[in-house]
């Protein structure tokens, strides 16, 4: 099968010949259609993570897929060749760049009706980390959730999935991002936007009982936004985020990581969602899968709108 390989991490990711898998017990064999570029990818292939995600070479990139079932491995129930399917790998060891991926029954899922390959492909791992970070560590409800929440990187990967989870969620949302995609924000759902280029962005802002930083933001800055008893969660952080519950123990305000743990049942509900009209995947680029180099520095510009996909 054709796959994008890195033999080290000075590599330049390249097209080449690997082995086709077949499937493992409980687990399906897919032909991938699309994935989708997230940060730990090109994170981990050039060795920025290599402490705690160090990759195995000859090493296929990437962990967000879509595409249909050609077999299914020994004890897998609830699958048949043909179904349509979308899924975050489980593990470290990656593999989604390949026109073939084994699939865990523990991660993946059909897919929702309606859903194109790449939309599939671009909901399960920036999704997924949107809803552990709202629900699990900041402690919203999925339904009648109350408060004031700050999104900061409301127009990216996992920003625009937050930012219509936490309307969904029945939160006053507001939304942090250039004033370019302010439009696209609002209707994702914010009830406001915050232009951070602005000199005087947070200005008569109230303070705000939840934020969710998905960029990776200036701690100091955001944790002063909250009010005392105030939660904040990041999925980007640095060793900040983790001294800080021991740096300020008296603190009434709540500093956490989010740490994605991919399942099945929680890409089930944004799968239900999906099904319901309340949320959506927006796409800032595709690329075919030759062409990946091209979508990671896309991806490292640190500009995205939305999601990446790879048309394989």
């Amino acid at each position: 099968m054709r796959a994008i390989v890195l033999d080290s991490y000075a590599d330049t990711p390249h097209i080449a010949e690997r082995p086709a898998p077949v499937a493992a017990p409980a687990s399906v064999l897919v032909k991938v259609r699309a994935t989708s570029v997230n940060p730990v990818d090109w994170k981990q292939a050039t060795g920025k993570i290599k402490l705690f995600m160090a990759a195995k070479f000859p090493f296929v990139p990437g962990y967000d897929l879509a595409g249909e079932v050609v077999e299914v491995g020994p004890g897998a129930t609830g699958f048949a060749v043909g179904d349509p399917v979308h899924t975050r790998l489980n593990g470290t060891t990656a593999g989604a760049n390949a026109e073939l991926a084994v699939c865990g029954l523990d991660g993946v899922r059909p897919m929702p009706a309606g859903m194109d390959f790449g939309e599939a492909a671009a909901l399960p791992l920036a999704g997924m980390t949107a809803l552990q970070g709202l629900r699990d560590v900041l402690g919203l409800p999925m339904t009648g959730a109350s408060g004031r929440v700050l999104i900061v990187g409301a127009s990216g990967g996992v920003g625009h999935f937050a930012v219509q989870l936490a309307r969904s969620m029945g939160a006053h949302v507001v939304g942090v991002c250039s004033g370019k995609n302010a439009e696209l924000v609002l209707g994702l759902g914010a009830h406001e936007v915050v232009d951070y280029t602005r000199a005087d962005a947070y200005t008569n802002q109230a303070p705000f009982d939840f934020i969710y930083d998905c960029v990776g933001g200036d701690l100091g800055l955001l944790v002063s936004l909250l009010t005392p008893k105030g939660r904040y969660a990041s999925c980007m952080p640095g060793p900040a985020i983790f001294l800080w519950p021991i740096l300020h123990v008296f603190s009434g305000r709540s500093v956490k990581p989010v740490m994605l743990k991919s399942t099945a049942a929680d890409l089930a509900v944004l799968d239900g969602l999906v099904d319901q009209g309340k949320l959506r995947v927006v796409i800032d680029s595709r690329f075919p899968l030759a062409e990946l180099p091209a979508a990671w520095a896309r991806s490292q510009s640190g500009r995205t709108v939305g999601k990446i996909v790879i048309d394989v």
